[in-house]
């Protein structure tokens, strides 16, 4: 499972990647990174080939860089979607939660573009990337931002 998880990071990381390049990064055959590969796709990760290589879905793709951002307090960069179809990018600091309501999930973070707390529709990220910029932490904790959300 290790080699599996591996593989998932490879992908996520290095964009799209021919199985030769997998198996070189690996140290493994590529007949290993097409069974691999296989199992993967049966355990329902969302792996498909294009013609550069493999790669993750999007949706997926998304939420795994969200949950890397929030564990190691990244800045993120996503493209977002607006209800009216409009794109906007953005920098993000994901530091306070994501969760699930009404059958969506969302992401609350700390928005650069307008300075304050916004609530984004998770299948509205069009993609997100992580920075290399930590962000601080913030001066009121997940709860009290939260509160603040729900009264204002």
């Amino acid at each position: 499972m290790e080699r599996r998880d591996a593989l998932v990071e490879e992908i996520r990381n290095g964009g799209r990647l021919s199985a030769r390049q997998l198996a070189s990064r690996l140290g493994v055959s590529k007949s290993t990174i097409l069974r691999d590969v296989a199992k993967l796709r049966e355990s329902g990760v969302p792996i498909r080939l294009g013609r550069a290589g493999y790669a993750l879905d999007g949706p997926e793709a998304v939420r795994r860089e969200i949950d890397r951002a929030l564990l190691d307090r990244r800045v993120l960069r996503i493209e977002y979607r607006g209800s009216d179809g409009a794109s906007t990018s953005r920098e993000v600091e994901p530091s306070i939660c994501l969760g699930g309501r009404g059958g969506r999930w969302y992401l609350v973070a700390w928005c650069r573009l307008r300075d304050d707390v916004r609530v984004f529709r998770l299948d509205r990220i069009v993609s997100a990337a992580i920075t290399d910029e930590r962000h601080p932490e913030p001066e009121q904790g997940p709860l009290e931002m939260l509160a603040g959300i729900a009264e204002g």
